[in-house]
């Protein structure tokens, strides 16, 4: 990332600041946090636990005074395989197509067949994809649409229920897929390419609703109004909202904010629900080159104040843009094609004889790498350059930044289970629920506040609708 920020980018000025952002958060994030007790001090002396931080809070994680201890999350995905139904064999339903599927099935035993049949037509998304994802890093996924990214997306926000199946492991800092999806919903957010969200609703109002609902209990917080007060303003200061705060958010058919501050909205609603891995798929996609360029400083932000681990998918990401990142992924035919730092990628390419052109940018040259209209043969690799997305998979296997790829994962994975990360991040995340002292129930909920409380939020927005 760049030293020094730019206020303006192709002639429009950018709303959100990198280093404002940073130090307008730094600046509270110990204001309202719960002061130690003697006896807590005593404890995190002996190495026994630690109090409530604001900061720890809202990346859902905790901290505790003196190593070894697990303060962040991390994302790591392992040989991912995800297979979908096959839809060449599906053809456009008649008047007669109810008849002919009730004679199929008669024909076929009425499904009693399929107990005993081994194998199913399924169609391979994503092969064998690795990666990792430290906390505070950014990975940038990339590639054509059809090639895979929005399921590899889908699968990294735990959203699994439209696959037929997935092969491999996917780790949230210790924390298996079943289990986030049962106890700890909140840890994973994924954002759809759409921003969803009350039309009616002021910004103010909308984020108020997040915050709320995600309020930890008393014992937590010695001033949960000043508490709620100071959050809101830096989430409005953060990201560049505080002149529409009032203004309500609209859609495509009530005007209210403009795109680029919707997406913003989005944002700090995510930054509120205090989840420690974030998935955003295509979120850019019809924002202008300065309103993507802070939506995406609005996510550098958040992944560099609160530690997150983000997944981007974005489509023609401008220089600016790319510079962003920490890390890049390039999928085409659900076949990975390049992991690894952001700064290397075009070196890769151009080992395998891919020349970049100068004035193009680098993620469309990642994109095009496997279109033979589009891409340049370095003179000399005529014979040698990989031509298919099947070749780049051949290449990848076989070159020694997958291998490094593959040893990070490893010892990533070795450190979540030497410093018990999931074991932290479960016992930090119980602490932080209402009423979970009183109830066991309460602490396996997902949810931080109780169901009367969230029943009392949500008659509170429903009059402001």
């Amino acid at each position: 990332m760049a030293a020094q920020e730019k206020d303006i980018s192709f002639g429009e000025p950018l709303h959100v600041s990198v280093s404002r952002g940073t130090e307008r958060f730094q600046s509270i994030q110990r204001t309202y946090s719960k002061p130690l007790t003697l006896g807590e001090e005593e404890e995190m002396v002996a190495g026994k636990g630690s109090a409530f931080d604001l900061t720890t809070w809202l990346t859902g994680r905790q901290q505790q005074q003196g190593p070894p201890f697990a303060t962040r999350i991390g994302l790591v995905f392992n040989e991912l395989s995800v297979y979908g139904d096959n839809v060449s064999d599906r053809h456009i339903e008649t008047v007669a197509t109810p008849l002919w599927k009730l004679l199929k099935s008669a024909a076929h035993g009425f499904g009693i067949g399929k107990l005993f049949k081994k194998e199913e037509s399924y169609r391979l998304l994503l092969n064998k994809v690795s990666g990792v994802v430290e906390d505070g890093e950014m990975l940038l996924v990339l590639g054509r649409p059809g090639a895979g990214c929005s399921t590899l997306l889908r699968v990294l926000g735990n959203r699994r229920s439209t696959y037929r199946r997935i092969d491999g492991s996917v780790s949230y800092g210790g924390l298996t897929p079943e289990e986030v999806a049962k106890s700890y919903r909140g840890q994973v957010a994924y954002n759809a390419e759409e921003d969803l969200h009350h039309p009616t609703l002021t910004v103010r109002k909308t984020l108020e609703f997040a915050i709320e609902c995600k309020m930890p209990s008393q014992r937590m917080l010695k001033d949960r109004d000043g508490y709620r007060k100071e959050f809101m303003d830096t989430l409005l200061d953060m990201y560049g909202l505080a002149g529409c705060g009032d203004t309500i958010v609209g859609n495509a058919f009530l005007r209210g904010v403009s795109g680029g501050e919707r997406k913003r909205v989005s944002i700090a609603e995510q930054v509120a629900s205090g989840a420690s891995v974030d998935i955003w798929d295509g979120s850019t996609r019809g924002l202008d080159s300065s309103s993507a360029l802070d939506y995406v400083r609005s996510l550098r932000i958040t992944t560099d104040v609160l530690r997150k681990s983000t997944v981007v998918s974005i489509y023609q990401a401008s220089e600016n843009i790319y510079e962003l990142f920490d890390k890049v992924m390039v999928v085409d035919e659900g076949k990975q094609l390049y992991f690894g730092p952001a700064s290397e990628a075009v070196a890769y390419f151009e080992r395998l004889g891919i020349q970049k052109p100068l004035r193009q940018t680098t993620a469309d040259f990642l994109t095009g790498v496997t279109q033979l209209h589009e891409r340049r043969v370095i003179p000399g690799f005529e014979d040698r350059v990989p031509k298919t997305a099947a070749d780049f998979e051949r290449a990848w296997f076989a070159s020694k930044q997958q291998q490094a790829v593959m040893r990070q994962v490893a010892a990533f994975e070795r450190q979540i289970q030497e410093d018990e990360r999931g074991h932290e991040i479960r016992e930090f995340v119980d602490q932080t629920k209402m009423g979970a002292q009183k109830s066991k129930l309460r602490r396996k909920s997902p949810y931080t506040s109780t169901i009367t409380y969230q029943f009392a939020q949500l008659f509170k927005r429903e009059a402001s609708i």
